[in-house]
C-alpha cells in the first residue's frame, strides 16, 4: 500500500510543503533550511502569524484519501482555515480559476518534459515560477504577463533558448554577475534599450507590451516597470514581466528609490547622455508623482488578476505608491527602497 507524506513547515506570509503534491508555489528559503524536498511547493493561502514550529506530519493513504482525520493534526488556530482548504485540495476540491497553472495536478512534469531537463526549483508564487537546470533558468509567469517572453526574446537579453508565448514560458541562459553593483552601468543600459525602442514602439505593442502612453517630453518607449538594482545583472537588464510602452523616466524615478540619495544627480546625468538636449533631471522630477501613480495602478491590475485567496500579497502596494506620490507633491521626499 503506497503512502504519500506531506510535511507542513512555517514560511514567510503562509506554510508550506514537501513532497510536490501540493497546489502552489512561494518562498522556499525556510524549507530547504530545515529538510531536503524532492518539489517543494506553497499551500496557497495566507496566514497573519506564522508558526514557528514544525506542523506535525501528515499521511495521507494512496486508497483512503480522508487519511487522518484533520482534527489529530496540530494546527495553530491562524492557519487552521488555510490548512483545511489545503487538504481539500489534495482531495481533489476545485482550484481557483485565476491560481497560477504551476499550482495544478502535473504541471511540473509537464515544464520538465518541454524544457527537456529536469529542473530545481528557484522561485515559485503567484506571478511566476523560476527552476533551473545548472546554467539553464526556466520561468513561467501568470497570464497578465504572457509577454514577458516575446519581449525578452526582442530585446535580446537574456539569451532566450526557447520560449512557448502562448503558455508564458522561457529557457534562458543563466546571467551571471561580473562585478560589484554597476548603477551607472545599469543606467546605460537602461538608455540604450530605450533609445533604441523609440522606433520601435508597434513591434512591442505587437508583442504584447501594455499601451500605457501619456504624454511627456521624453518619447515613449518600451520601458521595464520594475527597474531596480536586483533586475540588473552583469549590465543585463532581466525580468521584463512589467514591460510596456510607456514613458521612460519611470524606469529611471523607479531605479532611483532604491540607491542613495547622494547618487541621483550623476545616475541621471549617465542616463542624459543618450537624450542630449533635454533637461532629464527636471523633467525626471516634473514626472516623479506621476511615476509612483504609474506604478500603483499596475498593482492594482496585478492584484486583480490574482486568485482571490492570493490578492493578500499585493494588497497595500498601490495605498503604498499612492502615498509617495502625495508625498512628492506636498514637497516631502518619498522613503528610499532598500
Amino acid at each position: 500500500m503506497r503512502v504519500d507524506q506531506y510535511a507542513f513547515v512555517p514560511a514567510r506570509g503562509g506554510i508550506l510543503a514537501a513532497d510536490g503534491k501540493l497546489p502552489y508555489a512561494a518562498e522556499l528559503t525556510e524549507l530547504l533550511a530545515i529538510l531536503p524536498p524532492t518539489r517543494p511547493l506553497h499551500v496557497a493561502a495566507h496566514a497573519e502569524a506564522a508558526p514557528e514550529h514544525l506542523l506535525r506530519l501528515r499521511t495521507f493513504d494512496a486508497v483512503d484519501a480522508a487519511g487522518t482525520p484533520p482534527g489529530q493534526v496540530t494546527v495553530p488556530p491562524q492557519l487552521r482555515a488555510a490548512f483545511d482548504r489545503c487538504v481539500a485540495e489534495l482531495e481533489g476540491a476545485a482550484v481557483p480559476e485565476q491560481r497560477a497553472s504551476w499550482a495544478r495536478t502535473g504541471w511540473w512534469a509537464e515544464a520538465e518534459q518541454w524544457a527537456g531537463l529536469e529542473l530545481e526549483p528557484v522561485r515559485l508564487w503567484p506571478l511566476s515560477a523560476v527552476l533551473r537546470n545548472g546554467p539553464v533558468w526556466f520561468k513561467a509567469v501568470f497570464p497578465l504577463f504572457h509577454h514577458e517572453p516575446a519581449i525578452t526574446v526582442a530585446v535580446g537579453s537574456p539569451v532566450v533558448h526557447r520560449a512557448d508565448h502562448e503558455r508564458g514560458w522561457m529557457l534562458m541562459r543563466e546571467v551571471r554577475a561580473t562585478a560589484a553593483d554597476d548603477h551607472h552601468e545599469a543606467m546605460r543600459a537602461l538608455a540604450a534599450v530605450h533609445r533604441a525602442w523609440t522606433s520601435r514602439v508597434d513591434e512591442a505593442l505587437a508583442l504584447g507590451a501594455p499601451d500605457r502612453r501619456a504624454p511627456s517630453v521624453l518619447p515613449p518607449t518600451l520601458i521595464h516597470g520594475d527597474f531596480h538594482p536586483g533586475n540588473v545583472v552583469g549590465g543585463t537588464i532581466i525580468d521584463w514581466s512589467d514591460a510596456a510602452v510607456a514613458n521612460p523616466l519611470h524606469d529611471v524615478n523607479h531605479y532611483l528609490l532604491h540607491v542613495e540619495e547622494e547618487l541621483r544627480g550623476s545616475l541621471i546625468e549617465t542616463y542624459a547622455e543618450s537624450w542630449p538636449g533635454v533637461d532629464v533631471r527636471a523633467q525626471a522630477d516634473a514626472c516623479e508623482p506621476e511615476t509612483y501613480e504609474y506604478i500603483a495602478q499596475s498593482y492594482a491590475q496585478i492584484t486583480a488578476a490574482l486568485a482571490p485567496d492570493d490578492r493578500w500579497w499585493f494588497a497595500d502596494e498601490e495605498e503604498r505608491w499612492l502615498r509617495r506620490a502625495s508625498d512628492v507633491r506636498a514637497g516631502r521626499r518619498p522613503s528610499r527602497d532598500r
